[in-house]
C-alpha cells in the first residue's frame, strides 16, 4: 500500500437500520435517552449469515458504526466547529462534539440488543435505545464490553451530565388518544415513545423563544405527531398516518 491509498478507503454498508424517526427533528442526542424506540438493523448480502452473529445472544449491547447518511458534504466545505444542541449559539471544536457534520460522516452508538431473527427472507437484529434516522447506513458491529467500555473515572468536558431540563408533562388530546388506540395494535410502546421524546422539550437550545413558535410536529413510525406547548405542558394534539393498523 503506497501513501496515497492511505488518504482514502473503502466501507461496505453491511445493514440498514430501521427506527421509529423519519427525520431529524426529534431524535434523542444519545442513545439510551428514550423510552420505547424499538428497531431492527436489517444485515444486508453477502453479510446476512447467522454464524456472524455467533456468540452475540450473551451481549445485551452493541456498539453500532454507521454513516450520518443526511451530512454527507464534500470535504473541502467541512468546519472546524460546530454548535452542539445543548450549547445554544456556542461553538466548539468538531472533534470534540458528536456532531454529524464531521471530516468523515461516521457515528458510533450503543443500542440495547435482543436477538435476532428471520423474516421473509432478511435476517433482522432487534435493538432499543436509537438515536439514528431510519434508514441510516451501518458499517461495522461490534459487542459492548462492560469492562472496557465503561470507565465510571472519565471526565466527560461540557458534556459531563445528561442534558438537564424541568420535565414537561405530557397529555393527549381526545383525538389524540382515540388515534393512539388503533396505533397501538401494531406499536404497544408508541404512546411510551411519545411521552419520553416530548417530555424534555426536543427543541435544539438554540430554537429561540417559544413566542415565535408553538406548534410542532415530529414523525415517529408512519405517524405524523403534532403537539403544542401549553404553559408547563405538552399537548399532543393528532397523530396523523396514511394509514392506521387496523
Amino acid at each position: 500500500m503506497n501513501t496515497s491509498d492511505l488518504n482514502a478507503f473503502h466501507l461496505h454498508r453491511i445493514g440498514t437500520v430501521h427506527s421509529p424517526f423519519k427525520e431529524k427533528f426529534g431524535i434523542p442526542r444519545q442513545s439510551g435517552l428514550i423510552e420505547g424506540n424499538i428497531g431492527q438493523i436489517e444485515l444486508l448480502p453477502p453479510w446476512d449469515r447467522q454464524e456472524a452473529l455467533q456468540g452475540l445472544d450473551g451481549f445485551s449491547h452493541i456498539w453500532v458504526v454507521f454513516i450520518f447518511h443526511e451530512a454527507l458534504k464534500p470535504v473541502e466545505a467541512w468546519r472546524p466547529t460546530v454548535r452542539p444542541p445543548r450549547l445554544g449559539a456556542k461553538r466548539q471544536g468538531v472533534f470534540a462534539t458528536r456532531s454529524p457534520y464531521r471530516p468523515n460522516a461516521i457515528g458510533l452508538s450503543v443500542l440495547g440488543y435482543h436477538g435476532w431473527r428471520k423474516e421473509n427472507g432478511k435476517l433482522l437484529l432487534e435493538v432499543s435505545g436509537l438515536d439514528l434516522l431510519d434508514q441510516t447506513p451501518v458499517i461495522d458491529i461490534k459487542p459492548y464490553l462492560p469492562y472496557a467500555d465503561s470507565l465510571p473515572q472519565a471526565s466527560g468536558g461540557f458534556a459531563a451530565e445528561a442534558p438537564q431540563s424541568d420535565p414537561l408533562k405530557v397529555v393527549f388530546s381526545e383525538l389524540a388518544q382515540a388515534q393512539l388506540q388503533p396505533a397501538q395494535q401494531r406499536y404497544p410502546q408508541l404512546r411510551r415513545l411519545i411521552e419520553t421524546c416530548l417530555t424534555h422539550n426536543p427543541r435544539p437550545a438554540y430554537f429561540g423563544s417559544i413566542d415565535k413558535r408553538e406548534h410542532f410536529g415530529i414523525k415517529l413510525y408512519e405517524f405524523d405527531v403534532q403537539w403544542q406547548l401549553e404553559a408547563e405542558r405538552i399537548v399532543v394534539l393528532s397523530l396523523f398516518a396514511e394509514s392506521l393498523p387496523e
